[in-house]
C-alpha cells in the first residue's frame, strides 16, 4: 500500500521518528483520535500541506527508523 494511503496512526507506529514530522508542522496527529482512520495524504490536505512535500518529510523520517525506500512507500 502506497505510504500516502496509510493510516497516520500505522505510519508513526512503524516509523516513530515520523512523529517528530506531524509535530514541527504543528500537525495535531499524534495522540489524534482520528490517526488509526485519517490517510498521511488527507493529513496534509487538511493541514494545506502538499502531499508531495509531506511523503518527502516522512519518508526521510522513516529511513532514519532503518526503512528501505520500497518499505516507505
Amino acid at each position: 500500500m502506497p505510504m500516502l494511503d496509510q493510516p497516520v496512526e500505522e505510519i508513526m507506529g512503524r516509523w516513530p521518528a515520523t512523529a517528530r514530522v506531524f509535530i514541527r508542522r504543528k500537525m495535531a496527529c499524534v495522540g489524534c483520535i482520528m490517526a488509526p482512520f485519517q490517510t498521511l495524504a488527507a493529513a496534509a490536505r487538511s493541514y494545506g500541506i502538499p502531499e508531495d512535500e509531506m511523503l518527502h518529510e516522512i519518508r526521510d523520517a522513516a529511513s532514519s527508523d532503518g526503512a528501505t525506500p520500497d518499505e516507505a512507500g
